[in-house]
């Protein structure tokens, strides 16, 4: 049975760094960014029009049809929910393929719907004071930018798992472990995993 690790994360909490960090402990996959490569080179659109949408709220009432493609799969879709739809494909290949670390874009709840797969979901925080610093340092940024920045991008990242899932992002009872990189040491949160992981 694939055992599949799928990190959901607040803005500038670190998830993205904990994934790699925990991937390479494993020495299994872990896909984030590629993800949207991948369903860009599956749906047969145009990147920028799929970048734009990940980047955009998902909103029924806005309904834009982009799809340019061949399949009639995506006829009458917005851009958002086409998006959505090939980036699920692209999860459940690489669920297929092997053991892997997947951030983000829906993955603990679509992957939970098929039993051949052991998953568990994990969601990383850390308090607005932490991940606002970090985000002025990554991002070379302003204290209010950094602030502004952090909160839209939580804002659309609960939007989109909530139009998509139907569940609320962040619910700690939603998710198997809820991690705080604020008051663990990096390390410390990779052997936690590491040993979940081996358990699974």
């Amino acid at each position: 049975m694939r055992k599949i690790i799928c990190i959901g994360r607040q803005f500038g909490s670190g998830g993205h760094n904990l994934a790699h960090a925990l991937a390479e402990h494993l020495a299994i996959p872990y896909y984030d960014k590629k993800i949207l490569e991948d369903a860009v080179a599956k749906s047969g659109m145009r990147e920028e029009i799929l970048r734009k949408a990940e980047e955009q709220l998902p909103n029924s009432l806005l309904h834009s049809i982009y799809y340019e493609g061949n399949s009639t799969e995506y006829y009458g879709k917005s851009a958002n929910e086409i998006l959505y739809m090939v980036q699920r494909h692209v999860i459940l290949e690489y669920a297929k393929e092997s053991d892997c670390i997947i951030v983000g874009r829906c993955a603990d709840v679509i992957l939970k719907e098929y039993s051949e797969y052991a998953v568990k979901s994990i969601f990383v925080t850390a308090p607005m004071e932490y991940r606002i610093a970090a985000t002025m340092q990554k991002d070379k940024l302003e204290e209010k930018a950094a602030a502004a920045l952090v909160r839209k991008s939580d804002k659309r990242r609960s939007a989109y798992y909530t139009y998509h899932t139907g569940k609320d992002w962040g619910k700690a009872s939603d998710y198997d472990f809820c991690v705080n990189t604020a008051t663990n040491e990096m390390v410390t949160l990779v052997d936690l995993l590491g040993e979940i992981y081996q358990k699974m």
